[in-house]
């Protein structure tokens, strides 16, 4: 019985590489999917479902990893604040020295709030 569900895997497993293939094939030959099936002789329900079957199978594949974030001390900004504005609810406050594109850069976020 062992062997015949190995078996059975081992088929299973054959035909989701080939499968997935042939979505790739289909995917990077640029055609719609519709016209790529028709030249290929495959059925809208048997590419659809194979289609299905070859992304949860890489779904499953795919391995969720996780990278520290270092927490960046906040500094005590050194000389005195030359213009403060609040632009709903949030306060921009700068300080002497900030170059011009840095006040582009904040004038050009305040405009999207």
């Amino acid at each position: 019985m062992e062997q015949m569900e190995s078996l059975q895997r081992a088929n299973q497993q054959h035909r989701l590489a080939e499968w997935s293939r042939r979505v790739e094939a289909c995917r990077s030959s640029g055609l719609p999917v519709g016209q790529w099936r028709q030249e290929n002789g495959i059925a809208v329900s048997t590419y659809f479902s194979w289609q299905r079957k070859v992304f949860q199978a890489l779904k499953e594949l795919q391995e969720v990893t996780f990278a520290e974030v270092p927490v960046m001390e906040r500094t005590q900004p050194s000389g005195y604040i030359v213009a403060a504005m609040e632009v709903s609810g949030v306060r921009i406050q700068v300080y002497e020295g900030a170059d011009k594109d840095t006040l582009q850069a904040i004038l050009q976020a305040a405009k999207s709030c």
